[in-house]
């Protein structure tokens, strides 16, 4: 279906679709309509570019509007549901704060971190000229690798989606791993703390 509206809507159908789908399923797709010139490559990475860093400033403003007094609050009334603590969000903040540029940069490579990595630059707040600037050359350069990986293997493309599928599982099957792991920690604190 999204491959339907980058083929059927061009750039502003690419542009659309990448506000909430990973460029990992659209780019290479998009790169082989513009082997088959169908489309234009250098206009297929910056539609996605655009499309991309517009989904991520979004989140960014969400968080900023939100802001971390009230994030704060639901750690403190509602974390523990969620096993989580206010400590927790000061993790994440500090290692935030000390290499948020890198995080915001790199994280446009790795899936489900792509999203994540804009809601600690907005409740920080990073400033938004800064993390426009870092969101829109990490996403750029992750469209353009992308697309240019579809555009050379041609009609081969599938070829190239499979592997970033693979890439992508084994990314999001090591972050739930982490996320069990961390679970299962905060259910062993939970119980030897009610025995002491």
């Amino acid at each position: 279906m999204a491959g339907e509206a980058v083929e059927r809507l061009g750039y502003v159908g690419l542009g659309m679709t990448m506000l909430a789908l990973a460029p990992e399923f659209l780019m290479p797709f998009a790169g082989f309509l513009a082997n088959q010139s169908q489309l234009n490559l250098l206009g297929v990475i910056i539609a996605g570019t655009v499309g991309g860093t517009l989904g991520s400033t979004i989140l960014y403003l969400i968080a900023r509007r939100v802001g971390e007094r009230r994030v704060r609050r639901f750690f403190q009334r509602r974390g523990r549901f969620l096993l989580l603590r206010e400590s927790d969000l000061d993790t994440v903040l500090d290692v935030y704060d000390q290499h948020g540029e890198i995080l915001v940069l790199a994280g446009r490579f790795v899936p489900t971190v792509r999203s994540l990595v804009s809601l600690p630059a907005g409740l920080l707040p990073m400033p938004f000229p800064r993390f426009f600037l870092f969101t829109l050359a990490g996403t750029g350069l992750w469209c353009a690798v992308l697309a240019v990986g579809g555009y050379l293997m041609g009609a081969q493309w599938r070829l190239l989606e499979s592997w970033l599928g693979f890439y992508g599982a084994t990314v999001f099957s090591l972050i739930l791993l982490a996320i069990g792991l961390f679970a299962l920690q905060r259910v062993k604190e939970a119980v030897l703390g009610s025995e002491k």
